[in-house]
């Protein structure tokens, strides 16, 4: 498949001709920018005879029709650019930056699996706040913070929810801390823990979390790149969240579709 029909393609490419693929049972995946994988079980046409096809490539020999890739989208709140998930993925693997952007997206699933949505904290202050540093649970019961060196009888607890969401581009994975935890569920993670082993209660935290999904909400990000072991991953950080104005967004799009118009 790679030797015949990847040297085909590369040909077609090399004339600039105009290339259209037809794929069933593929998978588009990222590394370095889009990825389309195949196997034994995918069929693949170049440039088929569908009735489907023949408009794009009419449309991909029109160069008034050909307009390039951009990664924002629309700018609504006046201080991040908003970008799609497919633009996030795109940009972070063309260049290991950090960068702060907004994102209208559901909330598609949260990891509360074996006590994976908190941890334990320490609760001196600090500057007039909580440490909120991870301690350690003792033989004894006891915990152990490792910013002050000393043992506590007792511990706070902070969110750490891995959240996955979703918008028509794709799906990303991202951290949520305390604050933002807090303001989804309106509770704080240890009454979520101290919820969690109630067994008087038919309110559990997975029917808590469940209430959110599907929903559209506001994202503001903070996305990074690590480098572990030669391999870079990216992190994604959750610094804010709303439910969406979609009063705004209509407006928003209304006058983008009239600038584009005139």
């Amino acid at each position: 498949m790679a030797e015949q029909r990847g040297l085909g393609l590369k040909n077609m490419l090399t004339n600039d001709s105009v290339v259209i693929l037809a794929l069933r049972n593929s998978r588009v995946g990222y590394f370095n920018g889009k990825l389309i994988n195949i196997t034994t079980a995918t069929t693949l046409h170049i440039n088929p005879p569908f009735p489907e096809a023949e408009p794009l490539t009419l449309r991909g020999k029109d160069p008034l029709l050909v307009a390039p890739f951009v990664l924002e989208t629309i700018h609504i709140d006046g201080k991040y650019n908003r970008m799609t998930i497919s633009s996030i993925h795109e940009r972070m693997s063309i260049k290991l930056e950090t960068i702060r952007t907004t994102l209208l997206a559901i909330l598609r699933f949260v990891n509360v699996t074996n006590k994976s949505f908190y941890y334990a904290d320490c609760p001196l202050i600090v500057n007039g706040r909580p440490c909120k540093k991870k301690c350690t649970q003792q033989a004894d019961d006891s915990w152990f913070s490792p910013r002050f060196k000393m043992t506590m009888q007792d511990s706070n607890y902070s969110y750490l929810l891995p959240v996955k969401l979703q918008d028509a581009t794709g799906t990303l994975w991202a951290t949520t801390f305390d604050d933002i935890g807090i303001h989804l569920l309106h509770k704080t993670a240890k009454e979520l823990c101290v919820l969690e082993n109630d067994a008087t209660t038919t309110e559990t935290p997975c029917s808590m979390i469940k209430r959110l999904l599907s929903h559209h909400y506001s994202f503001t990000l903070l996305v990074s790149t690590n480098t572990y072991n030669s391999e870079s991953k990216m992190k994604v950080t959750v610094n804010k969240v709303s439910l969406v104005d979609f009063k705004a967004e209509c407006d928003a799009l209304l006058a983008k579709i009239g600038r584009l118009s005139t």
